[in-house]
């Protein structure tokens, strides 16, 4: 797989450059204010994107609900998000097409942790059995709480789940001891820990897509070449961050919701090269959307995935 990837962003990178003939495009993005988006956002600000004719509006939300409305008003050509987000909106009649993977889960580094309250007494995973865990359903929380939980071998009806769907009155009710679980991102999960929380488990034992990018069918087909100059951009910001991560923690903080607080905490993740999730990704998510009546029937994997110009 990694061969795979290597020679992707390797064709990415020798294509000859259209940018000169083409002239500039325009294409908006909905992101949100989270770690993954920031070969984004350093893509933009080093002038990557207009190097290869794109004006890149990246158009931040502070939840997906907002973000997935502007997409379905038009207001938006494309955005940042998550597999399981995709084919929910795809299954609701957008048309979206992923042209990478922003985030993988990674052995090295956390994204994902189930964390107990610092007075649940709660401190192996064994004890989790039968807890309810602060969540909020329907999303990439459930789903990366249930692959969790299904590595860790917790059998499922043992799993129990507590809709709380605003990360931050979550993480406050850790805290404070309101609820003795809950899954959190990063970097809120490093401020957790640094709180008192206990780390139980994370998505590190997973080898999943967390995020992707997409774009609109309809636009990539009208600009055939754009996709090609925009991963062509995306790449050279991804290795630009990878070969200096402390670099860009300035950026981070900046520009997404990351505490300033967590700057001596936290390591800056390493981005994939851009290459599409894999099809077995893409066909579990879809298993887990049905098991949990969120979608009708099976999606067929290639469609979700931008075939080129």
């Amino acid at each position: 797989m990694k061969k795979i990837i290597c020679a992707i962003a390797v064709s990415l990178l020798l294509i000859p450059s259209l940018t000169m003939s083409r002239g500039i495009h325009n294409l908006r993005l909905g992101i949100l204010p989270v770690i993954d988006t920031l070969p984004l956002i350093v893509a933009k600000e080093k002038g990557f994107f207009r190097q290869e004719g794109i004006n890149v509006q990246l158009i931040s939300f502070y939840s997906a609900l907002e973000r997935d409305a502007a997409l379905k008003g038009g207001g938006l050509d494309g955005y940042f998000g998550d597999l399981l987000n995709t084919i929910l909106l795809n299954t609701g009649g957008e048309d979206l097409r992923i042209i990478t993977t922003s985030y993988h889960t990674n052995p090295d580094h956390r994204m994902f942790a189930l964390l107990a309250s610092p007075g649940s007494g709660i401190r192996n995973i064994q004890q989790t059995k039968d807890e309810p865990v602060a969540i909020s359903t329907a999303s990439i929380i459930e789903y990366i709480l249930d692959e969790i939980m299904a590595k860790e071998h917790i059998p499922s009806d043992r799993v129990k789940k507590l809709e709380i769907r605003m990360i931050p009155i979550r993480y406050q009710m850790l805290i404070k001891n309101s609820v003795k679980l809950a899954l959190l991102p990063e970097p809120l999960a490093t401020k957790a820990v640094a709180d008192g929380a206990i780390p139980i488990t994370d998505d590190r034992i997973l080898d999943t897509t967390l995020t992707i990018i997409a774009i609109k069918n309809k636009f990539l087909t009208d600009n055939p070449n754009l996709a090609i100059r925009f991963l062509r951009a995306y790449t050279k910001s991804v290795r630009m961050i990878n070969s200096n991560p402390s670099g860009f923690m300035d950026t981070l903080v900046n520009k997404t919701r990351f505490p300033a607080s967590l700057k001596e905490h936290f390591t800056i993740p390493a981005f994939p090269d851009p290459a599409p999730p894999p099809q077995e990704d893409i066909s579990h998510v879809e298993t887990w959307l049905l098991q949990h009546n969120l979608i009708p029937d099976r999606t067929t994997c290639q469609k979700l995935i931008w075939k080129g110009p």
